[in-house]
């Protein structure tokens, strides 16, 4: 559940000016359907090419799963010996034809190992795409507040653009009486100058936030943003717990860890040497066609290759994905606590300024201007007021933006959004 700041009135000088800059906003954003922070995270799932490679990655190690439970072929034979010879071997005469039918024996437990190595590919792919996922959702999240971080941005720039109308107006009249010297005025004017240059900076740089944010669902930028998404939480609406080996990246490290695992066993089973058996039936042409069968037994003799240095390399890969996990586990866990930290300080930060900050900075901008309506503050005076306020809300929107980008780390670390994701069930 998530609440609008309160932002103070703004200065009854500049009431009006302000007013007309705030009903001056775009037509098409009034329009627009209101975008939450769901429904773009949905739509960049539904339309994210990244995602389909991943799934397609999982149909591709599904096949493997299959291929690799599949047992080696039987061979069929044909031989046909003593023909076209001389004297008794003249043609076909005294030939033996055999016909054979022979299996290869897997021996140590090799399509189990196989299976269980398929089977862990199979687990990472899935993994693989839901990390991808994540990272997706991370990624619009941090673009949608951007693009949040912007549009308060642009509005402030149009509420220093009215306070700069205002004081330019109040500086002329006070020209035009002889209470002040014309350079108050080319000062006033100058400010509302460069008042209007940043608010089209301003602005332009909002239009490029939004269409960052559109980009990834491919689609234009006729959406309205939440402005009351752009605040911090009144209560927290979910909790960062994290269960470090539960975490996406763990997991996959793990299942990594499993995958290497299985491989080790499987080069070890491949240290076996498979006999084939051979049974066939073998016809004698010189006999009148009688016949008798044919049996036989062949194993490779294990003197050279017995698959030494596949077993050694697994067993260290095996070593490395030890290393790694325990590796992985307390970077997670570092990352985690610096984000907590992070997002603490962003939200007293947040608190801070629109507690004390603005208020103060408002009110003296309003003193100023009472004073210098009454001859007792220069120009330049209500100018710093102004600058002061100005550099408040955009510190204001600076800590916002730090804790949204911050959040959607640590939402990406936990998970937060992770049944927002299509095909979610993981085979273990």
């Amino acid at each position: 559940m998530r609440h609008l700041a309160s932002t103070p009135a703004t200065l009854a000088a500049f009431g009006v000016a302000s007013a007309v800059i705030v009903i001056a906003s775009p037509a098409h954003a009034q329009e627009a359907a209101p975008l939450a922070l769901r429904d773009a995270l949905t739509r960049a799932i539904e339309s994210d090419p990244g995602l389909r490679a991943a799934g397609a990655g999982v149909d591709a190690a599904l096949g493997g799963v299959r291929q690799a439970r599949v047992r080696p072929n039987p061979e069929l034979g044909a031989e046909v010996e003593n023909f076209n010879g001389r004297d008794d071997l003249r043609g076909f005469n005294g030939a033996e034809t055999t016909f054979s039918l022979s299996q290869e024996v897997e021996l140590g437990g090799q399509r189990s190992a196989r299976v269980r190595l398929a089977d862990r590919e199979l687990h990472g792919a899935e993994l693989d795409r839901v990390l991808r996922g994540l990272d997706l959702l991370r990624d619009v999240q941090v673009a949608y507040f951007d693009a949040l971080a912007a549009q308060e941005l642009v509005a402030i720039e149009r509420e220093r653009v009215a306070t700069a109308v205002a004081l330019d107006a109040s500086v002329a009249r006070r020209v035009a009486a002889a209470r002040d010297p014309l350079m108050a005025g080319a000062r006033a004017q100058a400010g509302l100058a460069e008042a209007r240059i940043a608010l089209t900076r301003a602005e332009a740089e909002a239009t490029t936030a939004r269409a960052r944010l559109a980009s990834y669902w491919g689609g234009e930028d006729g959406f309205a943003l939440i402005r009351a998404d752009f605040t911090l939480p009144v209560t927290a609406d979910h909790d960062h717990a994290l269960n470090t080996d539960q975490a996406p990246d763990i997991a996959r490290l793990a299942a990594e860890r499993e995958r290497l695992d299985a491989a080790a066993r499987l080069e070890r089973s491949l240290s076996y040497q498979n006999p084939t058996l051979s049974l066939g039936y073998r016809r004698f042409e010189d006999r009148d066609g009688d016949g008798a069968l044919v049996a036989g037994f062949s194993i490779p003799l294990g003197l050279f290759n017995r698959n030494q240095g596949s077993v050694a390399r697994a067993q260290a890969e095996q070593r490395r994905a030890a290393f790694d996990l325990e590796a992985g586990r307390r970077t997670i866990a570092r990352e985690f606590s610096a984000l907590e930290r992070a997002l603490a300080s962003d939200a007293a930060a947040v608190r801070s300024t629109e507690q004390d900050v603005i208020p103060q900075a408002e009110r003296a901008l309003s003193l100023a201007q009472d004073g210098y309506n009454r001859g007792a503050f220069s120009y330049l005076d209500v100018l710093e007021a102004q600058r002061a306020l100005s550099d408040a809300r955009q510190a204001r929107v600076d800590a916002l933006r730090s804790y949204h980008s911050n959040e959607a780390a640590l939402d990406r670390l936990t998970a937060r959004f992770a049944e927002t994701l299509p095909g979610q069930e993981i085979h273990q």
